[in-house]
């Protein structure tokens, strides 16, 4: 057998994340798999050879980078008698980072001061819904209604308030 086995199918599809894949490609007969990829043609990364010889073949691809990264790839097939075929350049994109990190609040106060109310203000790094948990102490006992409009430029008006007296307030804003 001085033949390479025939690569044909190869498809790239999300796995378990945006930044995870797996990629799937079929031989004419058995084979070894492997991929090589990275974000040039040059690829730089390969991943480990699974000697297992199979026609239908699949390798997950995990920690790629997020932020809507090019990748390209390509896959690798050697049969039982050492025919190695290469696949053309293929390529993917990962999509957007995750937003793991809170809004940053800033800017935060009151104005509008009367007798029984006051709007508290503030602003986000990001959108962000607003909502404010207010009360004689710092265990606060009401809060306003949640505001699920996303902005980064927010004010809630606190009415119903008594007047000469002290009250303590916490700022919540969610992405």
């Amino acid at each position: 057998d001085t033949t390479p086995p025939v690569i044909s199918s190869v498809s790239s599809s999300d796995f378990t994340s945006g930044t995870d894949r797996t990629i799937k490609w079929t031989t004419d007969e058995a084979s070894d798999s492997q991929v090589e990829y990275g974000l040039t043609t040059s690829y730089g990364n390969s991943t480990t050879l699974n000697s297992s010889l199979v026609t239908s073949h699949s390798v997950s691809l995990s920690g790629l980078s997020c932020g809507y990264a090019a990748y390209h790839f390509r896959v690798k097939s050697k049969d039982a008698s050492g025919n190695l075929a290469v696949s053309p350049d293929y390529s993917f994109s990962t999509t957007a980072c995750p937003d793991t990190a809170p809004p940053s609040i800033t800017s935060f106060g009151g104005t509008n001061f009367t007798s029984d109310s006051i709007t508290i203000y503030w602003t986000t790094s990001e959108l962000a819904d607003s909502q404010v948990e207010y009360g004689l102490t710092t265990s606060y006992g009401s809060v306003t209604p949640l505001d699920s409009n996303l902005v980064t430029s927010h004010s809630i008006l606190l009415s119903g308030l008594q007047a000469n007296t002290t009250y303590y307030y916490r700022i919540k804003s969610k992405d």
